[in-house]
């Protein structure tokens, strides 16, 4: 592939990129992920049969997608260092402490008193953890729904614009899919929780996502 070439083949799946990097330019520089996501473009189109059926699009999404996960489950924000993480441990012992003490969750304050560590140490570290778990939770889901309702070759991801997907569900559907993909809970959980059986829910479930498919086709 020569230079021109690939500033075409770049510039034409520009807004692909850019759709799936979005959701992680909050923790992460957007031209660190754009730079990573061009390297799953290239992978791609050096991997794809322009024979097959399916669109450069369709072939490339799992590429970027995968870049962009590698890169940030290395990254890890900052990486928290070994000392952050030992003084998170702390911050959680004393959490407990102090909730059975005080009978009531401890303010950060509250917890550099009893810890005897600058309030702003521990404001740092507790923003830091949250911003960790928000971006699993966001990888996590991206993951599962991908695999689920995105197929390998039979998709067009132009069109893949799941909001718009997820906005056609009736609330029953929508509930079923918030909770277990969402909410992360079992289908004997969901089952449960909507008080039917673990088998209704997967037939359901099973419904949904074909139906989600096929909007979003």
């Amino acid at each position: 592939m020569n230079d021109i070439e690939l500033s075409k083949i770049i510039k034409e799946n520009k807004g692909l990129i850019c759709q799936i990097i979005s959701k992680y330019t909050k923790y992460y520089e957007f031209e660190d992920l754009y730079q990573i996501s061009v390297i799953g473009i290239i992978k791609a189109y050096k991997n794809y049969n322009k024979n097959s059926n399916a669109k450069f699009t369709t072939y490339a999404y799992k590429y970027i997608l995968s870049e962009v996960i590698n890169y940030v489950n290395n990254s890890k924000l900052i990486k928290t260092s070994r000392k952050y993480n030992s003084i998170y441990k702390k911050i959680l012992e004393a959490k407990n402490i102090l909730t059975q003490r005080l009978m009531k969750e401890p303010t950060n304050y509250e917890l550099s008193l009893f810890l005897e560590i600058d309030e702003n140490i521990i404001n740092d570290i507790m923003n830091l953890k949250e911003n960790v778990n928000s971006l699993d939770y966001t990888l996590d889901n991206d993951i599962k729904i991908i695999d689920n309702v995105v197929g390998d070759n039979d998709i067009n991801i132009d069109n893949i614009l799941l909001k718009e997907g997820l906005n056609k569900l009736d609330n029953k559907e929508l509930e079923l899919i918030n909770l277990r993909y969402f909410k992360e809970l079992t289908q004997e959980e969901t089952a449960k929780y909507l008080k039917t059986n673990q088998v209704q829910v997967s037939r359901n479930e099973s419904k949904i996502l074909k139906k989600l498919k096929n909007s979003i086709c």
